[in-house]
């Protein structure tokens, strides 16, 4: 949030110099942003009524690219606004939804009146209709917030902090507890833990020298495979020595301890993965962190995970808290892009790789099935922009079947691709939309990831809860904007994303007569995922009206699928853009 807070500051510096009046209810007084809290409200008065207060309230969430999207608007034309999250706050998000009368976010105020979502915000200040009820807020002194929203916008800053999302991300490289088992490691001994000495010897700058080096691969590789190039390696002797000459190791027994030590913790490993580390055996090591990729292995298995390991709500939040500050700084101005280029290379993506880690060696039996959703609707989330960011964006219908049945992470000793957190864990352990069952329209043809005797049966959520679908980010630019979830809240949290979805992915047509012809909604809900939403075309609409946006659209389906004759009502499904969101 940190981030977020200081580009705020940067933007409104600027528009300061031109609207002062404005620019000083635009200035950020939220004591949290020091602490990084998620929770900001920016204004420059608690009565919303001074001649210094916005006119403009935006409601929002952190990474939302819509709330991005209305803020940089306003803030293109020189407009106040107040901000006011609603993370990890259903409560007050409940609030704002019921006085707007849609729950998705951004929920944009002039005056204390809404005024609509990103859309209405950006059509509005092109027509100059926005401007015009602003300037109608000023000549009347009405602030931006209601008053229902002002009064528990500020009883949640009176007296008491308001509840964090998720733990602040340390700025260490690894969670508070590897640093105490570093020490611990340290302290107890006196002597140098062999994960920090992997480290210095892994740097580029200072590090042991790494060679490229060919050697024999043996009769049963085959011809063209006699012999193999080996890139990045060293010699248990080069490690040695560099230890003892930097001071790593008094003895080359101690050095040699050393090197067994990052072995067993599979910091680094023989090439062939068989050597052991002797002193002056002809093995090639490389580090862990820098061996070849394969496509199939865990992404957050680099390295061994050492130490006791916190619950795994704590470790997912801690690892999603990252990513989700990662996706808030690359993410454009407009809020329809990610930079995965400039993410992958920073050093926050970095944090975030090893902070996953930690996910090895999580228990996941004592998990609630509120607990188990929101935990593994986050790793889902996860995965998929880390997958992105080391294996690129799919580009075609093979590749996208290959990189969410590939693409995965070590969970508690087991691997969880992408599908089977989505199709076993969260769908109730369903045959997948790929699936000969789900493609012919009979779904009993087909079995769910987890056969008879797989232990990651044991954590399948049932019943299956189909508004899961509109919880997890696929990286597309028709995917809903990434958010943590939490298990306190998860219920009113998959409501909000469900109407969220529904609010803008639902086309109505009408015929001669008036009433509702056809349908078209989102291929989740026609065709791939259809059978989650009932079992006819009538079911599915009638699911989708209920989370609707108000209005005669609303109205009109919900009549006509109430009639003898509501099959004549045709369910058609909108084109889905499997686009990268990275604004290319």
């Amino acid at each position: 949030m940190a981030t977020r807070g200081v580009a705020c500051g940067v933007r409104v510096a600027s528009t300061r110099r031109r609207t002062t009046a404005r620019a000083r209810a635009r200035m950020m007084i939220d004591t949290s942003q020091q602490s990084t809290k998620n929770q900001i409200i920016t204004r420059s008065s608690v009565d919303g009524a001074s001649n210094d207060a916005p006119r403009v309230c935006v409601v929002g969430t952190t990474s939302c690219p819509h709330c991005k999207r209305a803020k940089a608007a306003l803030e293109a034309k020189n407009i106040a606004y107040e901000e006011i999250s609603v993370d990890g706050d259903g409560d007050l998000r409940a609030v704002s939804s019921a006085l707007a009368g849609f729950r998705s976010v951004p929920q944009v105020y002039v005056g204390g009146v809404i005024y609509g979502g990103a859309d209405d915000t950006c059509d509005g200040l092109k027509s100059g209709e926005f401007e015009r009820l602003v300037r109608e807020a000023e000549i009347e002194a009405r602030g931006g917030a209601p008053g229902k929203l002002r009064d528990a916008a500020d009883a949640r800053t009176a007296g008491r902090e308001l509840p964090e999302p998720v733990p602040p991300a340390p700025a260490a490289r690894s969670s508070w507890l590897t640093q105490l088992v570093k020490e611990s490691e340290t302290s107890s001994s006196g002597k140098t833990s062999a994960k920090e000495v992997a480290n210095e010897m892994a740097k580029e700058d200072g590090g042991v020298t790494r060679s490229t080096r060919r050697r024999f691969g043996g009769l049963s590789s085959g011809p063209f495979g006699l012999v193999k190039t080996h890139v990045g390696t060293f010699t248990p002797r080069e490690a040695v020595d560099w230890m003892i000459a930097n001071k790593k190791a008094e003895t080359t027994e101690d050095a040699v301890r050393l090197g067994e030590e990052m072995v067993l913790e599979r910091l680094i490993q023989d090439v062939d993965a068989a050597a052991p580390f002797v002193l002056d055996g002809d093995a090639l090591f490389r580090f862990r962190s820098e061996a070849p990729s394969l496509g199939c292995a865990p992404l957050n298995c680099a390295k061994l995970y050492v130490g006791e390991s916190r619950d795994a709500k704590s470790v997912v939040e801690d690892v999603r808290n990252r990513i989700l500050k990662l996706y808030d700084e690359f993410l454009s101005a407009d809020g329809r892009a990610v930079d995965y280029a400039g993410l992958r290379a920073s050093a926050g993506f970095k944090d975030f790789v090893e902070s996953s880690e930690e996910l090895q060696r999580v228990n996941l039996n004592a998990l609630s099935r509120e607990e188990r959703i929101a935990f593994f609707i986050n790793v889902y989330n996860a995965l998929v922009i880390h997958a992105t960011c080391v294996f690129g964006a799919p580009k075609n219908t093979i590749e996208r079947l290959d990189f969410f049945s590939k693409a995965s992470y070590d969970i508690g000793g087991s691997t969880y691709t992408c599908d089977d957190i989505e199709n076993g864990i969260l769908r109730g352990n369903r045959p997948g939309a790929a699936t000969i069952g789900a493609l012919t329209g009979r779904p009993s043809l087909s079995r769910g990831p987890f056969r008879a005797g797989d232990p990651r049966r044991n954590h399948v959520v049932i019943p299956m809860d189909p508004r899961i679908h509109f919880a997890l980010v696929c990286g597309a630019r028709s995917c809903p904007p990434i958010r943590v979830y939490t298990a306190a809240d998860i219920e009113r949290e998959l409501e909000d994303a469900t109407y969220a979805f529904f609010e803008s992915e639902i086309d109505i047509k009408r015929g001669e007569d008036g009433e509702v012809a056809s349908a078209a909604v989102s291929k989740i809900v026609g065709e791939w995922y259809k059978f989650d939403f009932g079992s006819t075309d009538v079911e599915r609409l009638k699911y989708a009206s209920k989370y609707m946006k108000s209005g005669d659209d609303r109205d009109a389906l919900i009549r006509a699928l109430e009639r003898s004759n509501a099959t004549n009502v045709k369910l058609t499904t909108r084109a889905y853009d499997w686009t990268l969101n990275d604004g290319k």
